[in-house]
């Protein structure tokens, strides 16, 4: 394929206004095409069968589904599996440690670090990661792994009186918010004597009645099983896309054949650019906008209990991850120069600069975000403006997603964003 020259990203704000305004002319010649959607076969190949769907030589967009399927998505969810594994093993040797110490430290680094990985996966929410409500194929299995911005750590803390986590019915009978990424966070990271449910729950008297060297016991047990339950997930969404399990990867590859839940090549680019959204709904409005006051929700600006990550100050790192995601969906691949992603179909309908400007400003804002010193919590509340740096930095990004990249594409912003103006 022919590789975008990454070196003519421009600097100005202004530089995707030309192709916006030419985005008409880009989208004939995406019709021109590929015949102007899914051809009368539902399979997307050529008239004459060859090259399942190549034309000219050019990218198309079963090769980026191919590409985003087998380079991304099916890599993306065996490596978190290791990761998972890793995590359970520290939680269990913190578990079972006399002196819990230092065992609990290396149990928060492990969560960092998966939490971490889980953030690149947070954007990858296609097929059985999807929700089910509104995914083509989703299973929900995204929310028995990460549940935010669901939470609610009362659950865990009625569970943990209760000893919920103990019973073998504990993932079947609890909701998503009492396991998960989300909860184990807060059961390595808060250490104190105190429950966080309001007082119409009536767990004072039940807590008390626990010494806080039993408190700490239940966390730690508690803290097993839940990362347990991450490991067991993180293998089911891994054996769900690999060839040798269940290979959703050929259902997305080839849309319109044998099993596959979608119809079309431009149904199924549409269900990834659903999960890309994230980048817009969550990680600018919910993880930044929203505690800041810039979006509506936020009763006493700043709302600092509405941020990501509270007890573990990883907000930044969140964003960071989430945003290096996105680059590996739009170029389809670790490789840009090999892989096939939706910066090759700009540059086969002749706008190659739409994704060069918004690869450009994904690098700025991933700078942005590692530059970023203090926890975003302390920020939101002492530099409120460092802060909202980030947050512009991100908006650039999703400007350009929902503007000009989606008009030239002739992609569907999901229902969520439908209207959304900022």
């Amino acid at each position: 394929m022919r590789p975008i020259a990454r070196s003519q990203t421009s600097d100005s704000s202004t530089s995707w206004l030309l192709p916006l305004a030419f985005a008409g002319l880009g989208v004939l010649g995406w019709a021109c095409q590929d015949g102007g959607g899914a051809d009368a076969s539902g399979d997307g190949a050529t008239s004459d069968g060859d090259d399942e769907g190549m034309v000219d030589g050019e990218v198309t967009r079963g090769d980026v589904l191919a590409s985003i399927a087998n380079n991304v998505l099916v890599p993306s969810t065996a490596d978190f599996v290791g990761t998972a594994e890793s995590l359970q093993a520290a939680v269990q040797a913190y578990a079972d440690a006399a002196d819990p110490e230092e065992p609990l430290a290396a149990a928060q680094q492990a969560w960092r670090d998966a939490m971490v990985h889980w953030q690149q996966l947070e954007l990858m929410q296609v097929g059985p990661a999807a929700p089910a409500l509104n995914g083509i194929g989703g299973e929900d299995l995204r929310d028995a792994i990460y549940s935010w911005p669901t939470a609610d750590t009362c659950s865990v803390d009625r569970a943990l009186v209760d000893e919920a986590y103990a019973q073998d019915d504990f993932f079947t009978t609890q909701l998503v918010w009492a396991y998960g990424l989300d909860a184990l966070e807060y059961l390595l990271f808060v250490h104190d004597a105190d429950h966080t449910c309001p007082t119409q729950v009536q767990l004072d008297g039940p807590w008390a009645a626990l010494s806080i060297e039993e408190i700490e016991q239940r966390r730690a047990q508690y803290a097993r099983v839940v990362a347990q339950g991450i490991a067991a997930q993180a293998s089911a969404l891994a054996a769900r896309w690999s060839p040798e399990g269940d290979d959703f990867a050929a259902a997305l590859a080839q849309p319109g054949q044998g099993a596959s839940p979608y119809a079309s090549e431009a149904e199924a680019l549409d269900e990834v650019f659903r999960a890309i959204f994230y980048v817009d709904k969550q990680t600018k409005d919910a993880k930044l906008g929203l505690p800041l006051g810039l979006v509506d929700g936020c009763p006493a600006v700043p709302c600092i209990n509405l941020l990501e990550s509270p007890w573990s100050a990883e907000s930044t790192r969140a964003i960071e991850a989430n945003l290096r995601a996105l680059k590996l969906m739009v170029q389809g691949g670790a490789d840009p120069e090999t892989a096939a992603g939706f910066d090759d179909l700009l540059e086969g309908i002749g706008q190659p600069q739409i994704a060069n400007d918004l690869l450009g400003r994904i690098d700025a804002a991933i700078a942005v975000a590692e530059g970023f010193g203090d926890p975003l919590q302390q920020a939101v509340a002492s530099d409120p403006a460092a802060a909202e740096a980030l947050h512009g930095a991100v908006k650039e990004v999703t400007d350009i997603l929902k503007g000009p990249f989606v008009m030239a594409l002739m992609l569907t912003i999901p229902a969520e964003g439908a209207g959304d103006a900022d």
